[in-house]
């Protein structure tokens, strides 16, 4: 039977789903231990005792399966019982013996008193003729009804990309099936509806009947396509993709051997029961604690669902129609809230929508108060430079303002092209890079959303953009507020008075901000005024009362997180043609001019965007900016993820690689895939490009092993730094090498499969000789203005030598 959704079912908890489990193991094992524990001649007595029992209560199903498990049960502990009683061997071989005979013999009884379902099997027959073929899995035309009445189809779907359709079915008297596939038929006289239930996995076949409004689920996939329903039997086919093969069954197996349920009227709906049971049915009290006022909501539902666009959608999203003082308020109060009552009980406050709205949204915040009556508040309308403000629940309700729990959205950096697009996401959470283990590779971890508190004003002449706002609490307990002052002259963004208890801090400031997850910090965006744009970050540690400061020198898009004395942010580093693609050599064509006058650069244009890059900051004496590299100890796996410098051993030298990712790209740390794409230079000039992470140095730093991820295969390259020659391998090496190093006069790595390099010691050991490596035919790089390129590289020479390589300075050759 189509399952009824469970998209906002709760799911159960760990210590509940233990405690079945407990209890399905006692239920078998202790009736088994009694049994064992009896003589002989009480162990056979239970035995034949629950055959006697079974039989009795075959009437009833529901029970007689329930006994038919206990009889199981016994079967199992008599075998225990005779093995004791025999001696030596004879007592093994017999019960193993009984154990046999008796199984059997109690699965005989339950199919003879109905109570086995045997499989339902269709029959095989031969090809169907075109004229004869039925609708097709992937989708036909409108059905009709065999008295003539068009049968409503909703909520089409695909089983995964391009496969068969399913859809949920009304049919004209209300009864709505769900889940269903598109070859459907009515049987010859009306009674019964039949179709396919498509699945990832095993198919199967519902049958409804009309007359006594049940459905039938037959665990039967020989059905994709139903040709006919005539006669009292079914005829169809199987997948079309894999065998067109034509089969029959009989409509009276499938009535005998399915298991089914009888539907129940909600409404003008005929449903599956497990719709009624999600339907709340207590009448709520919402009345105050005090004052003379009375609310209460009760459950509610349309008079006319089968007409809506979507007839579940109410009971999918209950309401309750609210009442105040015994009069209907013509207001729906969604499931999940509540209202806030003003402490004198003469005013409340909650998210209400009219009943003639259909949809569950938009639900918007309205105040009722005695004497002026109802007032719909205006939603946050967000200004262009500031982050999304989401208002969720209403908190409580003061005598000039209502207090409402906020969120800002989750900014993303989209890396799927370096870096060019800053998304606004409205997750509670989002993946973080945490950090990096001994390989290189991304630790995740999680950031939250920037959480706070809007005092939405009551007033009528304020409106609620120019609301104050109480920030997220501090480590002692303060919640920092900002006070709206002013909006910009171009209005794209407010300027806020900042207050933490008596200190009030010197300055304007942006709505962004971010305070650090240790709850010392908060993270503030100056204001600035159109044409400039916002670039200064401020960090105010509260504790020491005192604002570390830094202008960034480029347009500060958002705060993305403040974990562990790191500020993260985004900056706006240039705009990038829509013509070109960006690569890590040259992510923009068009640099930002200064702060002070960057306003109109940043506005939207046709042909160009924005682009932008992501910037660390530690918080300390002072704020340091952190680079966006790092240096590794040791060769990094295949999927080590960022930019990194790897040291040749004896100094003198070293390996730059940046701007690799996986193949996926987008914002997600994709942290067990490996990594292409990268570029490298090396401290004493060597550049190449589309590299993965694996590299390994030569004890002397002479020689650098190098890998490529190309179509699915790895190669292996040796960089020959001295003589600026590129040796590579012929034949591919294996899945995800991580190298070991040069030892033994030879290069050692071990393989990973893909998504499993996880361990030290995994991996299947490989190496070559590294005069065998030397013997391959090498190519030459080129001197060009003291980087040594090969020639595929020497069209972008300008941008390799535009790029800032000050950080390899410590291990440049002297």
């Amino acid at each position: 039977m189509p399952p009824v959704p469970e998209s906002d079912a709760p799911t159960e908890s760990l210590p509940r789903l233990l405690l079945g489990l407990v209890w399905q193991l006692a239920v078998l094992v202790l009736p088994i231990l009694l049994v064992a524990s009896l003589p002989l001649a009480g162990a056979a007595a239970s035995v034949v005792g629950l055959a006697l029992v079974l039989i009795a209560v075959a009437r009833w199903p529901r029970i007689g399966k329930g006994v038919s498990s206990l009889l199981t049960s016994a079967v199992i502990g008599a075998a225990f019982s005779l093995g004791a009683t025999l001696p030596g061997y004879w007592g093994i071989g017999a019960g193993v013996l009984w154990v046999f005979i008796g199984l059997a013999s109690a699965a005989t009884l339950e199919r003879r008193l109905g109570l086995a379902s045997a499989p339902v099997t269709a029959e095989p027959i031969g090809p169907v003729d075109a004229g004869a073929r039925g609708t097709s899995a992937w989708g036909g035309g409108e059905l009709l009804t065999p008295e003539g009445e068009p049968v409503r189809t909703l909520g089409w779907g695909e089983i995964a990309m391009g496969g068969p359709v399913y859809t949920d079915y009304l049919m004209p008297d209300g009864v709505l099936l769900e889940g269903l596939g598109s070859s459907a038929r009515f049987s010859d006289d009306g009674r019964y509806f039949a179709a396919p239930i498509p699945s990832r996995g095993a198919w199967s076949l519902a049958v409804f009947d009309r007359q006594q409004r049940r459905l039938y689920h037959c665990a039967n996939d020989a059905f994709w396509e139903l040709d006919a329903f005539s006669g009292g039997e079914l005829r169809g086919r199987h997948s079309p993709l894999v065998s067109d093969q034509g089969y029959r069954l009989s409509l009276d197996a499938v009535l005998r051997e399915a298991t089914c349920e009888d539907f129940v009227a909600i409404g003008d709906l005929w449903l599956a029961p497990g719709w009624a049971e999600r339907q709340q049915q207590a009448v709520l009290d919402l009345s105050p604690p005090t004052g003379p006022h009375r609310l209460r909501g009760e459950p509610w539902l349309p008079e006319r669902l089968r007409e809506r666009d979507d007839p579940l959608l109410p009971l999918r999203y209950p309401s309750y129609q609210l009442w105040l003082d015994d009069a209907p308020t013509g207001l729906l109060l969604p499931d999940d809230a509540r209202p806030v009552w003003r402490a004198d009980g003469l005013a409340f406050a909650c998210r209400l929508r009219d009943t003639a709205q259909e949809r569950p949204w938009p639900c918007p915040v309205r105040v009722w108060e005695a004497g002026p009556g109802w007032r719909t508040l205006d939603d946050w309308q967000p200004r262009e430079d500031e982050p999304r403000l989401m208002l969720e629940a209403p908190l409580a309700l003061e005598p000039t303002h209502l207090v409402m729990q906020a969120r800002f959205d989750l900014p993303e950096l989209d890396q799927m092209a370096h870096g060019n697009a800053v998304h606004h996401i409205f997750n509670e959470e989002l993946e973080r890079l945490a950090g990096f283990d001994a390989w290189g590779r991304a630790v995740p971890g999680l950031r939250a959303a920037t959480r706070l508190e809007l005092l939405y004003p009551l007033g009528r002449a304020t409106p609620v953009m120019q609301a104050d706002l109480r920030l997220a609490p501090l480590a002692d307990g303060r919640r920092p507020l900002l006070e709206w002052q002013r909006e910009s002259a171009d209005g794209l963004r407010a300027a806020y008075r900042c207050r933490i208890g008596e200190w009030v801090l010197e300055g304007e400031w942006c709505l962004d901000h971010r305070v650090s997850a240790c709850g010392r910090y908060l993270a503030l965006v100056a204001f600035a005024e159109a044409p400039a744009v916002p670039h200064r970050l401020v960090v105010a540690d509260v504790p020491a009362r005192r604002l570390l400061g830094i202008d960034l020198g480029l347009p500060l898009a958002r705060l993305m997180d403040f974990q562990d004395a790191i500020v993260e942010l985004a900056v706006v580093t240039g705009r990038l043609a829509d013509t070109r693609t960006a690569t890590p050599l040259q992510t923009i064509d068009q640099p930002p001019p200064p702060v002070a006058s960057a306003a109109d650069f940043l506005t939207r244009r046709e042909g160009s965007q924005l682009c932008y890059a992501l910037r660390r900051l530690r918080v300390g004496a002072a704020l340091e900016p952190l680079p966006d590299w790092r240096p590794l100890s040791q060769p990094p796996a295949s999927n080590a993820y960022g930019d990194f410098v790897l040291p040749a051993p004896a100094g003198g030298n070293a390996a730059w690689l940046f701007g690799s990712r996986a193949a996926y790209g987008g914002a997600y740390l994709h942290e067990r895939l490996p990594r292409q794409g990268g570029y490298l230079l090396t401290a004493c000039g060597c550049a190449l490009a589309d590299l993965a992470p694996a590299m390994a140095w030569s004890a002397d730093g002479r020689y650098l092993a190098l890998t490529r991820h190309d179509d699915g295969d790895w190669h292996l390259l040796v960089l020959d730094t001295l003589a600026h020659r590129l040796h590579p391998w012929p034949d591919p090496i294996g899945p995800m090498p991580r190298f070991e190093g040069f030892s033994g006069g030879a290069l050692h790595w071990r393989n990973h499969p893909y998504h499993d390099d996880v361990a030290e010691e995994a991996g299947e050991p490989r190496h070559l000789p590294l005069d065998a490596l030397l013997g391959v035919a090498p190519e030459a790089l080129e001197a060009v203005d003291g980087l040594w390129l090969p020639p595929s590289e020497r069209p972008r020479a300008a941008q390799w030598r535009r790029l800032d390589t000050a950080h390899l300075d410590p291990w440049r050759p002297q």
